[in-house]
Order: structure tokens, then sequence, then C-alpha cells
């Protein structure tokens, strides 16, 4: 007979995943405070953080203005650019008010971790590992990823889907979604997901939830925030795999990377045929679970931001991980098993 693990063995482990998570997370986020509050700008996108949430609490749009960066630290092609959705001065602009806009990070950072725990038995291990992984802790230490925010809400709206709190969940998403355009690219999956267990609300309420936090800043100026955010990903000219980056050479872990390596970018026609092959697939092998939800969006995540940007950065991969992590630590039935069927007729006697 095979040898299963039992219940008092699994909850001796808990406790040793609980304390070594605890030290963990002590030492990564001991690590971004000293980090930051001993050089808060070790980045282009720190200088813009600090940057826009002055401009933001003086009352001045901080979409087209005009920004000043050291020019050993610019990144090529994004000069004068926040490219970050307004969700995120719900992290960068309390921490911006005590100290600097990186500590947004740290809180991003634990709510992340406390979310992937509280998944279910599973979840230690899972937020271990992720934390403890060294590019995580690099790019988000050193490097300051403002996708952070938006990954914190989406972890929280997977936690909340996972404890039967729908609306709740629907709220997290929606502020996901006015946080980072990378977010939209869950929305499929969780339109089908609420779809296929009969909730036709939730994914309105997220859709009026990110509208409520973009609208006003759409409005102070269109055209400045959709260049910002939006168009200037596909203006920018392609950088070749390895280029010359502000900390020597750099890598562009794209498929225009690739291909700009070899003289033929593709056009964007072509590179948005293939996400959307992608997604009709992934969504055809989804099977409705929250499980699926968190696997398919971390594959097409994954999918689109290797293959829609001229210019990537590792950093941009930190949600499908994140959403990996969800993954495993998510029981198969925990998330109330398949969605509900439809009633079985039965014939009259």
């Amino acid at each position: 007979m095979a040898a299963t693990s039992s219940p008092r063995g699994r909850s001796s482990i808990r406790p040793a995943l609980l304390a070594a998570l605890g030290a963990g997370l002590a030492v990564r986020v001991a690590l971004l405070v000293v980090v930051v509050l001993h050089q808060p700008y070790l980045t282009d996108v720190s200088y813009y953080n600090a940057q826009a949430v002055r401009y933001l609490l003086g009352g001045v749009d901080p979409y087209g203005a005009a920004y000043s960066v050291p020019s050993s630290l610019a990144t090529p092609g994004a000069a004068d650019v926040f490219a970050y959705l307004p969700g995120v001065f719900a992290f960068i602009a309390p921490a911006g008010a005590v100290g600097t806009p990186a500590l947004g990070m740290v809180a991003s950072d634990l709510v992340v971790a406390l979310s992937l725990w509280l998944l279910g038995p599973r979840g230690g291990l899972p937020s271990l590992a992720y934390f403890l992984f060294p590019p995580v802790i690099l790019f988000s230490t050193y490097f300051v990823n403002d996708s952070l925010p938006a990954i914190a809400f989406v972890a929280l709206a997977i936690l909340a889907e996972s404890r039967g709190r729908p609306r709740a969940a629907a709220v997290l998403w929606g502020l996901a979604f006015g946080t980072s355009v990378e977010a939209w690219l869950a929305f499929p999956f969780y339109a089908a997901y609420s779809v296929r267990r009969r909730r036709a609300l939730p994914p309105l309420i997220s859709v009026l939830t990110a509208a409520a936090v973009v609208l006003p800043f759409l409005a102070w100026g269109p055209a400045a925030f959709v260049r910002d955010t939006v168009l200037f990903q596909f203006q920018r000219s392609p950088l070749p795999l390895f280029y010359s980056g502000p900390f020597g050479l750099s890598l562009n872990p794209s498929l225009q990377g690739v291909l700009a390596s070899m003289g033929e970018p593709a056009p964007l026609a072509l590179r948005g045929a293939l996400v959307l092959a992608a997604l009709a697939l992934l969504l055809w092998r989804s099977d409705g679970t929250l499980k699926s939800l968190a696997l398919g969006t971390a594959g097409f995540t994954a999918a689109s931001l290797f293959l829609l940007p001229g210019v990537a950065f590792w950093s941009y991969f930190e949600l499908p991980l994140m959403l990996l992590a969800a993954w495993y630590a998510l029981r198969p039935a925990g998330d109330g098993g398949a969605p509900p069927r439809p009633p079985i007729l039965k014939e009259p006697r």
C-alpha cells in the first residue's frame, strides 16, 4: 500500500513553513527598506514615481507632465512617460507623502505574501518560494516594479474568490484593472470564469470600479493619458535582444527583441493575431475553476508580454509568476470545484 502523509505530519510542516516565511519576509522587507531609504532613486522608475506623486499632491496632472531623469538611468524610448494607470497611486502616494514612493512596493509585497499564504494549506510553500526567488527580490528591491500594486490587487481578488466573496473579488479585480494595463489581460479569463458560474454582475462591477479609478485622470488630459499608458508601448522602436541599457548589457525578452536582432521586426497585426490565438486556445482549455483561472491567466499574460511589446523587461513576468504560485496554492476542490451544472431533466413517468 502506498504511503500517504498523515494530517499530523502535515500540521507539523505548516509551522515550519510559517516560520520560514516569516523569516524570509522579515529579511526581504528589511532589505527593501534599507535600500529605498539609503538611496531611494535607483532607477528611472523611482524618479518618475517621486515626481508623479509630487505632481498629483500639487494638483497637477501627472500624465503628460515633464519629468527629470538622469540620462545615465533613462530607459530608451520612454522619456517623459508615466506608463502606469492611476490605481498605482493607492500605494505610492501615501508612501511618498511620508518618505519615498518605493515604500509602497514593500506594502505590495506584504499583501501578495499574505494572500498567497491564506489561499489554503498549500499556500505557505509557494508564498515562501515566490518571495525568496532571487529575480523577484531583485526586481522589487532594486528596479522598483510598479506592477506590484496591481499584482497585490489580483492576489487579493483570487483570495476573495476562494473564500466565496465574488462581489468583493470583483471590486479588487477592478482596482487591479485600474492600476496596470497588464492586469487587463486577465479580464477574458475572469469574465469566462464568472459566466460559467452564472455570475453576470461581478465582471460588470470590476469594469465600473476600474472606470471610477481611470476616468477622472482620462478626463483630466485624454491625449496625454492615452499616450502614456497605452500608445507609447507600441510607438517606441523595438530594441534588439541584447542592447546597451542604463546598467550595461540588457536583455529584451520579447519576440520583437529576437526579430529586431535579425533585422525583421514583426508587424503589430501579426503579433495581435498570435495573442488572439493563444487566448482562444487557453479559454477552450479552461474548465471554469479558480485554479484554471489562475493557470490560464498566467499562461496568457506570459505569452502576451512576450509577443506584444517592442521592449519587454523581466519584471513584466512577475504577474504570471504570482499566478502560478496561486495556482499551486489552491487545492483542487478549494474553490468549490467545477461550476454548477444545469439540472438534468427527468423523463415523465
